[in-house]
């Protein structure tokens, strides 16, 4: 289900009971609703992102003697990283600590067995890879894009279960703002949308549940590779 950016302005005139009044232009309100949908978006990224707006890249290119590349460019936050080499499985990347940056910075990118000594960090609009790769290879993003940003009347958001109710609220409090009006019902509105959005976005695959992760063959990995 979607709702439009003209839908939403409807709405939120109707919240905020300024149907007939220019008061908050088209201008504003546009403006409103965009900063709104962000606030949405990081709700339900922290809630639980990556049921809602994940997204993953298709197969990027590493080049021999290339430690960096540019992330994409409606990147936001990322959730993982794959590494392949030419015919074989993906395989998790970890991310190496600041203060760590140079462990591996003269070692071999790939062990004798095949497996991979790189890891990533995110720095700035890049991501850079330690050590510097020393063979062609593949690499993807896991990642949460930024939110969608509203410009014509047409333009739709996708609208989870009747989520954009926040969106409506929250621009309401915006322009009642503006006028000095108690907005205190509102508030108390907005509180329990949130409430009722961290309660039940958790929930959205109810099949079944995450299993544990196996930390001990993390940390037979890290220490095998530590030397230890």
């Amino acid at each position: 289900m979607t709702i439009t950016l003209a839908e939403l302005r409807v709405q939120a005139r109707r919240r905020s009971d300024m149907e007939s009044s220019q008061f908050v232009t088209d201008g504003e309100l546009t403006s409103y609703i965009n900063n709104s949908i962000a606030e949405l978006h990081d709700v339900l990224s922290d809630a639980y992102g990556s049921e809602y707006f994940v997204t993953v890249t298709s197969s990027q290119t590493i080049t021999n003697g290339i430690d960096r590349y540019d992330l994409p460019t409606d990147f936001y936050e990322l959730k993982g990283v794959d590494l392949k080499l030419t015919n074989q499985e993906w395989t998790n990347v970890k991310r190496f600590n600041f203060n760590e940056r140079n462990r591996f910075a003269n070692s071999s990118a790939w062990e004798v067995t095949g497996t991979s000594n790189i890891r990533y960090r995110i720095v700035g609009g890049q991501i850079i890879f330690s050590p510097t790769p020393d063979v062609d290879a593949e690499y993807r993003l896991w990642y949460t894009p930024l939110p969608t940003v509203l410009q014509n009347d047409s333009d739709e958001l996708q609208d989870f279960n009747a989520y954009s109710e926040y969106v409506v609220v929250d621009v309401a409090i915006k322009m009642l703002q503006k006028e000095e009006s108690d907005v205190s019902v509102l508030m108390a509105q907005k509180k329990a949308l949130e409430k009722r959005i961290r309660d039940k976005s958790q929930n959205r695959d109810a099949a079944g549940s995450d299993t544990i992760s196996d930390i001990y063959a993390e940390a037979d990995d890290y220490f095998f590779r530590r030397g230890v």
